[in-house]
């Protein structure tokens, strides 16, 4: 008999789903643990998204309460959710329990030094970072000087840097004539192709690079270059959900401005905190990740609502470059006129984007800065 089915939720309370037989009878559902049963339920309520597919009446759907709730959240990635008398897991439709395992981990352990996502990430972005800094100050790794920036960054997830942008280039191209909202790409030609070449080094000056090198542990590596605002995109956005990487949480964003006025600045709004935020939603969904759902907002942001977040605003003067870590939430402000803003984001020289590795990639623009520094395209 072909049974058909999935987990749509697990809480430490029980879960919920729906499971499908041929024989068109409802089946009984149980929840294992350690082989006893925790949980059992007749799958027989009335779904008609079901129906709607082809499934029988559509009265295939369950929610089973686990005899002894609450379970301990660090056990639900190992309870399955089987028909009774069979072998068979049902599937879950997402990472349903996982976050509730790893919040569970995290609480009892609160000294144990880790990475915030599950994918690693930034020494920075650890949550023993203040530690490691005074150790690598301590051992000669990270030079004293650059203590203060690096603590300002590891507690606020951003910081700015004071007239870091090269003056003597920042009109290298006619702002009015680039793409607005777009990421620049290998065909760029006029104005765009300009700013690709020069933006090394306007963005590479020794004492960036010396702060780059410090958090990505290599050399900088600028991969993806976004001049302007898509007027449709208001809302928040995460720099490690950009685009498919690799290793999502290993980059930084600069942002920083185009001016024709030198007293121009530019704002952006940043959701405080947001760095330090739990990674996955209570649907399973890791903030750190390119993919979200149709219809459904970024994982980042159900999570800053959850908990409360704030939100404060930041100005970017016209040679300031603005640092924001991999899981900073932050949201560009309309620029005034004769202002254009630039968005470059970086990864350490060790990682390529997905989209390099894909067929049809001829290798596209790649500027070598004196420092070692690179923009590959």
């Amino acid at each position: 008999m072909t049974i058909r089915g999935s987990v749509d939720s697990l809480s430490p309370e029980g879960a919920s789903g729906w499971v499908f037989g041929a024989a068109l009878r409802p089946l009984v559902v149980q929840a294992m643990l350690d082989g006893r049963v925790i949980g059992e339920t007749l799958a027989e309520q009335d779904r008609p998204d079901l129906l709607a597919a082809g499934l029988g009446d559509g009265r295939c759907g369950f929610a089973l309460d686990f005899h002894d709730a609450p379970i301990d959240p660090g056990l639900l990635p190992f309870v399955s959710i089987r028909p009774s008398g069979g072998d068979v897991e049902l599937p879950r439709t997402n990472l349903t329990g996982f976050g509730e395992f790893f919040r569970t981990i995290h609480a009892r352990h609160p000294g144990a030094g880790r990475q915030r996502s599950v994918f690693g990430g930034l020494w920075t972005d650890r949550t023993d970072a203040r530690r490691l800094l005074a150790g690598r100050v301590a051992t000669g790794a990270t030079p004293a000087a650059l203590q203060d920036a690096l603590r300002e960054f590891i507690g606020e997830g951003h910081l700015v840097l004071r007239g870091a942008l090269d003056a003597g280039v920042t009109a290298a191209a006619r702002i009015d004539r680039l793409g607005i909202g777009r990421p620049l790409d290998a065909a760029a030609s006029g104005a765009a192709r300009t700013l690709l070449e020069d933006l090394p080094g306007m963005v590479f000056t020794p004492a960036t690079v010396q702060l780059l090198r410090a958090i990505l542990d290599d050399n900088p590596t600028l991969h993806r270059v976004v001049p302007g605002i898509d007027p449709r995109q208001t809302g928040f956005e995460q720099p490690s959900a950009a685009e498919s990487l690799p290793s999502p949480a290993e980059c930084l964003l600069l942002v920083f401005a185009l001016a024709e006025a030198p007293d121009a600045a530019l704002r952006i709004d940043i959701v405080r905190g947001s760095h330090e935020l739990p990674e996955f939603t209570a649907h399973g969904r890791s903030r750190w990740l390119a993919e979200t759902p149709a219809g459904r907002e970024p994982a980042g942001l159900e999570l800053a609502r959850e908990f409360g977040a704030s939100i404060e605003t930041i100005e970017v003067g016209a040679r300031d470059i603005a640092l924001l870590g991999p899981g900073m939430l932050h949201r560009l402000r309309a620029p005034a006129p004769g202002l254009l803003a630039l968005r470059a984001w970086c990864l350490p020289a060790r990682i390529s984007p997905t989209r390099m590795l894909l067929p049809g990639h001829d290798g596209g623009v790649r500027v070598t800065h004196s420092s070692g520094a690179t923009l590959v395209l």
